[in-house]
């Protein structure tokens, strides 16, 4: 299977194609070799003849100095192009990194548990005063909703399948949430390799721990997450530690 991978020189990335390249025939496309997302020609030109695309090119986490037009460009346009690029270019389904930021699990914003992919997005049911996070943190959650929505419209409408992979922490623990990167990689496999239709479906991709479900990504994907042994300076919070960064 010919596929395109954004952000195959990153951290994710370059996991996958270490780890799986071989299954696949994998075009790169990759900042640090000139490939920008928001040169819409370019992208179009290199997902021509792919069979599918994964997309985990992006900021990706909160970053200090980050607005969130940086956000806006770099997480929201740029996931628009690949969406629309791979429909012009009759691409059967698009792979997309999302995050359990979609939850609101960041610093300052309250989040409930348990968690499945079905509940409201924070910004469905916050209010401003509840909130104690940085600009960055929300510009990054919010970047994260905005790509899903139009991964949702596309997938929604038929128009190409689309699948969010909703990934935790890789390697380190943060609020109580985490994923190996040997769980990432494995769930974006399983995703290219599903023989079911896709048409806008998230999942949860975390390590096994007791404030998300995974059931949904089990049962469709056959996901079964290995159980990882983090060192101390891998775990940076707890799930009780949220409520240190809440506001009374």
């Amino acid at each position: 299977m010919k596929i395109l991978v954004t952000g195959h020189k990153g951290f994710l990335g370059g996991e996958f194609v270490k780890k799986y390249g071989q299954d696949y025939e994998i075009i790169g496309y990759d900042h640090k070799d000139g490939d920008e997302l928001l040169d819409y020609e370019n992208l179009k030109d290199k997902i021509q003849d792919c069979e599918q695309v994964v997309h985990l090119a992006a900021i990706p986490k909160p970053v200090d100095g980050k607005t969130f037009e940086d956000y806006f460009s770099n997480n929201v346009q740029a996931t628009f192009n690949v969406i629309k690029a791979s429909f012009e270019n009759k691409v059967k389904r698009v792979i997309y990194a999302s995050s359990t930021t979609i939850y609101g699990i960041e610093k300052g914003i309250p989040f409930s548990t348990p968690i499945t992919e079905s509940q409201p997005f924070v910004s469905q049911y916050i209010c401003a005063n509840s909130l104690s996070c940085r600009d960055d943190d929300l510009s990054y959650h919010m970047s994260k909703v905005m790509a899903e929505q139009i991964l949702a419209w596309h997938g929604l409408n038929k128009k190409i399948q689309t699948t969010a992979l909703r990934f935790g922490p890789i390697n380190k623990v943060f609020l109580g949430t985490s994923v190996s990167i040997n769980n990432a990689t494995q769930a974006i496999k399983l995703a290219l390799d599903c023989d079911g239709e896709l048409w806008y479906e998230p999942f949860s991709i975390v390590d096994e721990i007791p404030h998300v479900d995974i059931s949904k990504a089990k049962r469709i994907l056959g996901y079964k997450p290995e159980k990882p042994n983090y060192s101390k300076e891998q775990i940076h919070s707890t799930l009780e530690d949220k409520a240190k960064f809440i506001k009374d």
